[in-house]
This record gives C-alpha cells, structure tokens and sequence, in this order.
C-alpha cells in the first residue's frame, strides 16, 4: 500500500510539472520555451515554433528546431526527432508515441538533410525505408492495402505499407499516383480505369491503368480524359494537329481528321446515338493541301476534298450543302454530285438554290442575280444556276418574294428600274436608288397580277 502510495505521488508530480510547464516566447533570442508557474525556464528557449503540450499521462510538445519538426517529451528530449516537414505530421508521431504503438506500424514521409533524398521513418524519427525517393507523400488507407505516392526519376508512383513499389512511376502528379493507388487499393475498375500521362522519353500521350502500364500506347500530341472518373467508354486524341475519337483500349473509332475535339466530340456522339452513319456528313480539310470535303464520322472521305469553303449539311444527314469552287459557291449533293453551277457570290445565295432543289419547288419558282464574270453584266439564274434572264445589266437586286407579281430592282443606263421574272422592264428605270426602284416596284406589284 505504501509503495502505490509512493508511485501516485510521483505520477502526479509530473503530471503536475507537465502542466505547469507554458509555452513562452523569449524575445531576446527570438525562440520558443517553456517556463514553470514561477516564471523559471523549464525548458530553455530554442525552438523556432513549439505548441503547448498534449497527452495523457505521456505529455509531449510538437516543436521546429533547424527547419524541421519533432516531439520533445516534459524534460525537453526528444521523443521523435525533428525530422518531419510537416507539423501534422510530427503531432501524428507523437501521438502514437503517446499510447506506445509498435515502431514502425505506421512511418512517415521525412526528408534526409544530407542529400535532400526522401524516405520513411517510425514515430522516432529513424529510417524505416530509406530515403531514396525525390519527394513522398503521407500513406493513405488501411493495411494491407496501404499506399504513399513516391517520386523517383521525375515521375510519381505507389509504395504499399512494406516499401514494395506497387504502382510504377508513371504519373505526372501526385494527385494522379494517389487516385491510382485508391483504385489499387479497393482493386476495383482494372479494366476500366484510364489515366492520361505522357511517355518519359517522347512526351507523348497515352493512357495507363492503375498500375501504371501503358494500356493506350503513347503516340498523341494532346488528349482528353476518359470523364472526369476515368471510366467513360471513349476519349478524344490528337494527332498531328486534328483530333479524332479511341475507346478505352485504344481502338479507332473516328481518324483524327477533326479540327477541333468539339467537332470529334460531336462525330462521337453520332456513334453513340445510333444515328444513320452512312448518311453523316462533316466538313473538313485536307491535311496536305488544305482543300475542303466530307468526312463519315469515322474520319474517312465521303466526299473528295477539292473545294476552297465548304459548309455543314443540314443536320449533317441533309440532302444538300454549299461549297466553294473557282471563287465561287455552288450547290452539293450528299454523294458529292453539283447540283447547281459554280455562279453564286454568297454561300447564303447558294443554300437559299439548294433549299429550293431540297423542297422540289418548281424550277425557276425563284431566280437569283448573278454576275457574269466575263462581260461584268448582271443577269438572274434558277437554282441549278442557268441563265433565266440573261446578263445585260448593269446591277441587279433579288426579287420580292411575292410569286404572282414577282418584280425585281435592277439597273440600266445608269437608272433603276423593275424588271419582272422575263426581264422586260415593268417599272421604267428613271430612279436614282435601288431602293426607290423598290418601293415603286411594289405599288406596281399591288396593281398588276400576272
């Protein structure tokens, strides 16, 4: 009785001491100490930041000596050396310092002052991986499944709870590595999770698994992940400046051939949709000459490129687009076939031609001026792009779109007139305006029926 009596006394004395110890700064040496109730160093100041102390019947402080951290117990020793860079990672130490776990069951990432290499240690501060890494992360998850992201040739990777490199040092962040390992360590998603990371040597994109082995040979410029979780189906990729679309294992599904991962992105989703692919069409050019045609959505030609513009078709499975050619725009057909001449100035005249053709509206229901680019003189077209009225003026304006009284403005010998859809002048070219022209033209319009 007398000796549990003894050992209480002497508990309590040092709990009592413990707490009696404040954190205080010394302005003279500009350091952190801890001092009694008296106002006595108990500690002498040397610290460059220390917290108060913590713990049960086992105190320790967390403090910076020398630009590390490291837990000192109630006699200024300390317990974990100051090794850590990082404070949470020192009061980590220290606390299982403080309930006296196992050295080694857990190990923390520490940087060697020697050569600035990287390693673990156990709570006390001594190596338990040696420090050979470039830089190293805390582990994460629970054994035996354990992780840390580890650097080494400039490239992250995952070390288990052993030391084993699990993951290969492929990744380009540690953020990267440390999803990998999260994906290694639920062991889930093997055959679907991609992550995109350039090769060491070449710096081009592909795609790995969670273990870091290629799956998507890197040969891309640029690439776009499979979704923000790394398990949708397809991605786009560039490739010698156009993108184009691969599934998760690398298969082709459209030619890089797009000028934008929009527009691959776009070819994508036909695919995905079960849209009728053989009818799809896209305007691209040539990546060896420039000229515009039509791709599938699988990249390849469905119209040759030969044309200076080019434009979408409706919906691209339309019967018709616009293209220019010679310096000019016509309408095209789906398989390529003109369905007008080469005659109009504006993609806007030409697709207003196709859509004519498209509603197999009469032929020369509507008539578009033209100019001759010979003689210079204007004269009025039908939508395949013959000569309805011939090119004899010297300006021409389309015609009000009214069927039964079509008139249009048109000039000659320096005036404006009207002419109808024979070219025979209706309205005398006595004005100085085509606008004039046009007002006039419609007061005759609501007289005169053909």
């Amino acid at each position: 009785m007398k000796r549990t009596t003894i050992l209480l006394i002497i508990a309590l004395f040092a709990l009592g001491s413990a707490q009696a110890q404040k954190l205080v700064y010394d302005k003279t040496s500009q350091t952190f100490g801890y001092q009694s109730e008296a106002g006595n160093w108990v500690i002498n100041p040397r610290f460059q930041r220390a917290s108060e102390f913590d713990g049960g019947s086992r105190k320790w402080a967390v403090v910076k000596l020398d630009g590390r951290w490291g837990v000192i117990d109630v006699d200024g020793h300390f317990i974990c050396r100051n090794v850590f860079e990082d404070r949470d990672i020192a009061r980590q130490a220290g606390q299982e310092w403080e309930v006296q776990t196992e050295p080694g069951k857990w190990v923390y990432p520490a940087r060697n002052q020697a050569d600035g290499r990287w390693g673990y240690v156990d709570y006390y501060g001594r190596w338990h991986y040696q420090p050979v890494y470039e830089a190293a992360r805390p582990h994460q998850g629970k054994d035996p499944k354990s992780y840390a992201a580890v650097k080494k040739d400039g490239r992250w990777g995952c070390i288990d709870g052993r030391g084993v490199l699990v993951i290969a040092n492929i990744f380009l962040r540690p953020e990267q590595a440390e999803e990998a390992g999260q994906q290694w360590a639920i062991s889930r998603n093997y055959y679907k999770w991609r992550l995109a990371t350039t090769h060491p040597q070449t710096g081009l994109w592909g795609f790995v698994d969670y273990l870091g082995r290629w799956v998507v040979k890197p040969q891309y410029s640029e690439v776009k992940p499979f979704g923000s979780d790394n398990y949708y189906e397809y991605t786009q990729v560039k490739q010698e400046g156009r993108w184009g679309n691969i599934d998760r294992n690398g298969e082709v599904i459209s030619l890089p051939i797009f000028f934008s991962c929009d527009e691959a992105t776009y070819a994508l989703r036909q695919y995905e949709h079960g849209r009728a692919l053989e009818a799809w069409r896209y305007p691209v050019t040539n990546p060896a000459d420039g000229k515009w045609g039509w791709v599938d959505w699988s990249g390849e030609w469905r119209i040759e490129p030969r044309f200076e513009e080019a434009t979408h078709f409706a919906n691209d499975t339309g019967l018709f687009a616009t293209a220019k050619y010679d310096g000019y725009w016509m309408v095209i057909g789906d398989t390529g076939e003109f369905l007008s001449r080469n005659v109009f100035t504006l993609s806007s005249e030409a697709w207003t031609a196709g859509n004519e053709w498209d509603t197999e509206q009469e032929l020369g229901h509507w008539l578009y001026p033209i100019m001759d680019r010979g003689t210079q003189a204007w004269g009025y077209v039908d939508y395949r792009g013959q000569w309805v009225i011939k090119p004899t003026l010297e300006d021409a304006k389309l015609f009000i779109n009214v069927w039964n009284d079509r008139v249009a403005p048109a000039k000659m010998d320096g005036k404006w007139g009207c002419i109808d859809h024979t070219g025979q002048f209706v309205v005398k070219n006595q004005y100085n305006t085509s606008a004039d022209a046009y007002m006039a033209g419609r007061r005759w319009a609501e007289g005169k029926r053909f």
